[in-house]
Parts: structure tokens; sequence; C-alpha cells
């Protein structure tokens, strides 16, 4: 092969490597059926870039943000720990969340806790809102309170969202 053809070919395989890193995204899809009515929810979630510094009896922690279509509860969106922490939002008034989608200016958002008293896991109330900005956000930053570990920002990847997702 000539150095033409050597050049042609790495040039070739670079090209396929951008296509391929591109269409890379950060989100994972599923869809659970539920077995006592065989509907289907529909789930898509990306885990943070970073973690939460937690104090001890707890270590540093990452989260999902998740978006979860389901016939029974509805539209969702929700942050859960990957491990164990608090994220402090009460049962009984909520919590407040402040969140920038890319580089525009922090929002506030209401969380809800779960309703089993799960302390690792904020419902993201206005769930449409909230996912209507971050489909045009690159990076979704989440303000969040911490027992014993205050405010932290969680950031997550939110590029190339399929929501709602297609039919299959």
């Amino acid at each position: 092969m000539t150095p033409e053809e050597w050049a042609e070919i790495d040039k070739r395989r670079q090209e396929n490597e951008a296509a391929r890193l591109a269409a890379m995204t950060p989100w994972t899809y599923r869809d659970d059926v539920d077995p006592m009515t065989d509907k289907l929810t529909r789930w898509a979630c990306t885990t943070s870039t970073n973690r939460a510094l937690l104090e001890r009896p707890y270590e540093p922690v990452t989260a999902d943000l998740c978006l979860r279509q389901s016939p029974r509860y509805g539209l969702d969106a929700i942050v859960q720990l990957n491990g164990s922490g608090q994220i402090l939002c009460r049962s009984y008034d909520g919590c407040t969340l402040k969140i920038r989608f890319g580089d525009g200016a922090q929002q506030s958002f209401s969380g809800a806790s779960a309703a089993d008293g799960s302390s690792n896991v904020v419902f993201i109330t206005n769930a449409s809102r909230f996912i209507t900005a971050t489909k045009n956000a690159p990076t979704t930053k989440i303000q969040m309170t911490f027992y014993r570990a205050g405010d932290q920002v969680l950031e997550f990847n939110t590029q190339k969202l399929e929501w709602p997702r297609p039919a299959n």
C-alpha cells in the first residue's frame, strides 16, 4: 500500500471513531412490565459525573437522575443516591432544589420525599417542566441538602435525552 492509501484508511478509522463517540449517550433506558397489569413503565437514567461528599457514617456517593413514565404513578423526575446517605427533604413540607440547566440561571424546584420514607431519594415536582429544560441542556446541576454535609451540587450529563421514549 502507498502512504496515501494508509493515510486514507487512517482517516476513515478516525471518522468512524468520531461517529461512534458522537452516537454514545449518557442515558440508559429500560422498560418494566407490571406483572399484575401487564402495563409498561418506561425509564431513562443518567449517573452524576461527580460525588456528594457525605460525612460519616456515609461514604462519598454518586446519584442517578431518572425519568419515569408509569401508568400507576404518572410522570416523575427522581434523584436517587447510589448508596447510603440522607437527602434532607421532609415528608410533611418537602424541600427546595436549586437546579441549573447548562449555562442558564439557577431555578428553584420543589422536591418531595419518597412515599416509602427512603431518605436517599427525592422526587422533583413539576417533572414536565424539569424534563423540557433537561432536554435542551448538555448538563444539569442539582443542589440538594444532605444530612450533616450541607448543600452540595451533583452534576449530570444530560445531552442526547430521548424523551418521551419512542415505542418499541
